[in-house]
Order: structure tokens, then sequence, then C-alpha cells
């Protein structure tokens, strides 16, 4: 038994280890699996962490040793927004990507982004290209050539398919762009954000419009429910890592843990502030430490699960509902100190689903709130022990975690010449011990760098 023990606590420190040390390529790695998976918001959040760190697009950049990768985190970023049918944001990160590196890829997306065509419109799925190594053996290199070739032939027959059924039933050419304005400003109003607090008497009316999206049609977090933008701080690295376990579940709550656990996960996402865990990562580590999800009730053993799947935060909770009452409370606990950063609860009088869904999303919103993303400096330090000029004021706590950096040269579009950022060098992690007004204390977790007065710190 003892054994086993100190294997699971090498286990775990090593893993741990290998997740604190993750650089710009891990981070773009992951994006491209969730390209793959066609999940876009975390994709954006990947390719985000990884250009913080490595900011131009590059047909050649080096890994480690001799590992060399096409890299292209702009590009990649501007696809996923145009999948999410935001237009303005993906010109840019395409154009951008154009300026440091011209792709037929990029290109081919920007002409669909100014032509103004709807992802739904494409006629054939692209297959993506993967970021292989530029140093192959001749043997893979020759597959490689073979499967390229076999899915170019494919490609060109659906092309032909297409063609051919779009000159049967031609009428007449219609452009996206010649569409009728008023009709485009309505697709357009339904573009949103967040997926809230959608009424029945909507859903009824949207059922009877007779349209043809142009856009995803998602809906917008309340006005002034959110007290912070994230994309308004500067990103080192990845942002806090959540990961949702399965609600203790009370009363007439049975069987509805995991579609709101599930209705949870999807609004965390959405608010993009975040980098979640996805559930099919921490039902791995369950079935590989051999513990039952729905029998998840010990604390500690959520820790262990929560710091195996790479989370800084694991959130946990009950749903109770009785006749006439629902409630969803929900705790994130920090995988490293173990303590409580966050607790949120929020209740209605009508327990049908549509209410318990709400909030679930409310719940989330307040998680959110409660934990702020702000930049401060480093004023002064006295060995590992560094002190902010940020505080309580603006948000901070007990148990925050953050980043140091430091800034550099400015990045200029190589096109424009607008200043976009500057660039950023990762010095190493922080943990908040004590909090004052305007002045808090912290200890170093990670050091990647030497840390000095007049650094910056922004908030995991």
């Amino acid at each position: 038994m003892k054994k086993l023990v100190s294997f699971l606590l090498i286990f775990l420190i090593a893993v741990y280890s290998l997740h604190a040390m993750e650089k710009f390529y891990h981070y773009y790695d992951k994006g491209e699996e969730y390209m793959e998976k066609g999940d876009w918001l975390r994709a954006i959040e990947e390719f985000k962490s990884a250009a913080s760190l490595e900011f131009e697009d590059t047909k050649k950049m080096r890994t480690y040793g001799t590992r060399f990768i096409q890299y292209f985190p702009h590009r990649e970023m501007g696809i996923a927004y145009y999948q999410l049918g935001e237009n303005q944001k993906a010109r840019e990160e395409l154009e951008l990507s154009i300026a440091y590196k011209k792709t037929k890829r990029a290109e081919e997306y920007l002409e669909n982004v100014l032509m103004g065509t709807p992802p739904e419109a494409l006629f054939a799925e692209e297959k993506r290209e993967k970021p292989t190594p530029l140093i192959v053996r001749k043997d893979d290199k020759q597959e490689q050539d073979d499967k390229r070739l076999e899915e170019q032939l494919k490609e060109e027959e659906r092309r032909k398919e297409v063609e051919t059924h779009d000159e049967e039933t031609k009428t007449e050419p219609v452009e996206v762009a010649s569409l009728d304005k008023d009709v485009v400003k309505k697709k357009e109003e339904k573009k949103t954000i967040f997926p809230l607090f959608k009424s029945k008497d909507k859903e009824k009316e949207e059922e009877k419009e007779e349209t043809v999206t142009l856009e995803p049609p998602t809906e917008k977090v309340p006005v002034g429910a959110l007290t912070y933008d994230p994309s308004r701080v500067t990103q080192v690295g990845s942002r806090l890592s959540i990961a949702v376990l399965p609600f203790e579940t009370k009363g007439k709550a049975t069987n509805l843990d995991f579609s709101l656990m599930e209705k949870l996960i999807t609004q965390l996402v959405n608010l993009r502030r975040f980098r979640v865990i996805e559930r099919g990562a921490m039902d791995k580590v369950m079935d590989e430490q051999a513990f039952g999800m729905s029998g998840m009730v010990n604390e500690e053993t959520a820790i262990e699960v929560g710091k195996l799947a790479g989370a800084d935060v694991i959130v946990v909770g009950t749903i109770n509902i009785a006749d006439g009452f629902g409630k969803v409370s929900a705790r994130g606990i920090d995988t490293e100190t173990a303590e409580t950063i966050v607790a949120k609860e929020s209740q209605t009088g009508e327990p049908s689903m549509a209410n318990l869904e709400s909030l679930v999303e409310n719940v989330a919103i307040m998680i959110y709130n409660a934990l702020p993303l702000v930049e401060g400096y480093i004023v002064t330090s006295e060995d590992d022990i560094i002190y902010l000029d940020i505080g309580s004021d603006v948000g901070i706590r007990k148990g925050t975690k953050c980043v140091a950096f430091r800034e550099g040269d400015e990045i200029v579009h190589p096109v424009t010449k607008e200043v976009l950022g500057k660039k950023v060098t990762k010095l190493g992690e922080l943990l908040v011990t004590q909090v004052q007004d305007k002045l808090s204390v912290a200890k170093i977790l990670e050091k990647e760098g030497s840390i000095k007065i007049g650094d910056k710190v922004v908030l995991k």
C-alpha cells in the first residue's frame, strides 16, 4: 500500500511539473486538436496562449532539438473566428497571418470572409493540413504524398459533383454581396455570443421565421452581467484552467447532474475567461485511477483528479430540487492549496429544466465575475516574496494565481505599421498569500526567469 501511495505521489508531481512547463508548441498542438474536433472556442484560447509566447506566423518554427513545425496561430484563429461567424476578428487574424507569411489556406478563408460567405455555404469540407515536422523519413514522406494525392482526387470529384448539381438547379446567379441589406441585417441581429436566457416565446417566433442562417445563432449575456472584458488584458501563456466535476444531487435532482454539468462547462467555455478541461480528459483520468465518477464525494479525491487532469481549480457543487424550490450551489477549489477560492449559488421557485439551466448559467457568470482578470506591477521583493500594486479593491483575494512577465519591444504590423502589442517574456507564476486594499503579497510557485521590480503580473 505504501509503495502504491508513493508511486501515485511521484506520478502526481511528474504530471503537475510537465503541465507547469508547457511551451508555446504545447498550446499550438492543443489548438490543432480542438480544430479537428470543431471546438472553435477552445481552439482560439489555445492559439492565443501560443501567440502570447511566439507571436509571428511562420512556415518553420523550431520547437526543440531538430523538430520544426509549421506555425500559424493567427491563421488558425482567423479560421476559428470565421467558423463562429465573427468575421471582423477573422479578417484581422487572417490578414495578420498573410502579412507575416502568405499561405493559400489563409487567402482562401480571407476571401470567404470578405465575400460574406457563411461556413455552411462552402461546397466541400476542407481537409485541414496537420503541422507535421518538416524533417521526415523518406518512407513517411512518400506515404504522406500518396495520402495527399488521394485526398486531392476525392476533393476534385466532390467539386465536380457540386458544380454539376449547381448547373442543373441554377436559375439565375445570386452573390452573397447582393443579398437584400434588410434581410442580412435581420440575420445579423440574430448573431449573439452566449446561449443564455432564451424565452419560449422567442423560440416560437424564430420557428415561424423562414430563414437561412448566415451565421451561427447564439445569444448574448444580459447587459451588465459581466464585470470585465478578458480580451483587454495581456495574455501570457494559458489562463486559469478549470475542471468541472459531477455535482451532488439532493431531493428530486436525481439523474440531472451530468446534463447540468455539461451546461456549466459550455457556459464557462463561452465566457472565454478560463481554460476549461474537457470532460473526456476527466473521464480518462477517472478510468486510469479506477475512480467512479458517480461515487466521487470525497473532496481530497476530487482535488487529486483535478491535479492529474492539469486543472488549477476544480468546480464541485450540489443540485437541490424540491416542490416549488430549486437551488444550484458551486465551489471552486484550488488544487494546489486545497482552499475554496469562490463559492456561489442561485435558486428559483419553479424548478423546471429551463430554470435549472438558467441557474447553472448564472452560477457560471458569478464564478467569472469573482475571478477577475487584472494587471499590475511588481513594486518590491524580498527573496522569494513579491509585492504587487493590486489588492482587494480590484478583486484580488488570498489564493489568487498570477503570471509574472516582462514587456519587450513593440510588435508592429508588417503592412499597416499599426502597433499590435508588445513582446512578452514569461518569468514565472505567483500565488497571492496576503491581501490589502491596494497591495498584495505573493510567493513564487514557478520561476522561469529573473523577476525584478517594474516587471508586470497578470492574473491567471
